[in-house]
């Protein structure tokens, strides 16, 4: 991660105070943030799905890669520090390894995906319904590429995600 913030350098910082929204959820595309410091919470529907505190994670990668609205709000949990990539599509495509840098950060997380996702179709291969279909969800993540799908869940008590 110090490569990355090291290849950051350059790029205009913003710093967050306590409590303040950096991205708004269902927002149109915007810039690409990368995290130089402090602690954000990632929320979705008002619920916390995840805190990330590692310096050189990515917050709105997923939005303007997909060029689709961002799918959870970013909230500064204490004061926090960000690198600004403004117009974030062209700055990845002058940048090639800062995109190499958002693809690799995706590989991990589908690898990561695909091991927890093997793991569960294992527990529940002789199931049937939702849980039992995890071949499927595999050899669509795997093979062929994620679905077009949109965000959501059938449970009323779970946010859109």
């Amino acid at each position: 991660m110090d490569d990355l913030l090291a290849r950051c350098a350059d790029l205009p910082v913003r710093e967050l105070a306590p409590g303040e929204l950096l991205i708004a959820e269902a927002a149109a595309p915007g810039p690409l943030y990368v995290l130089r410091s402090g602690v954000v919470e990632v929320r979705t529907g008002g619920r916390l799905l995840t805190r990330v505190e590692q310096p050189g994670s990515f917050l709105g990668e997923v939005s303007v890669l997909l060029d689709r609205p961002t799918t959870a709000a970013v909230v500064a949990d204490g004061p926090a520090s960000v690198h600004v990539l403004e117009d974030a599509a062209a700055q990845l495509q002058a940048r090639p390894e800062l995109l190499l840098d958002v693809a690799r950060l995706l590989a991990r997380r589908v690898t990561a995906l695909t091991v927890y996702l093997s793991d569960v179709r294992e527990q529940y291969a002789d199931t049937d319904g939702h849980l039992g279909m995890m071949d499927r969800v595999l050899s669509a993540l795997v093979v062929q590429g994620a679905p077009s799908v949109e965000p959501g869940s059938e449970r009323s008590d779970v946010p859109g995600y």
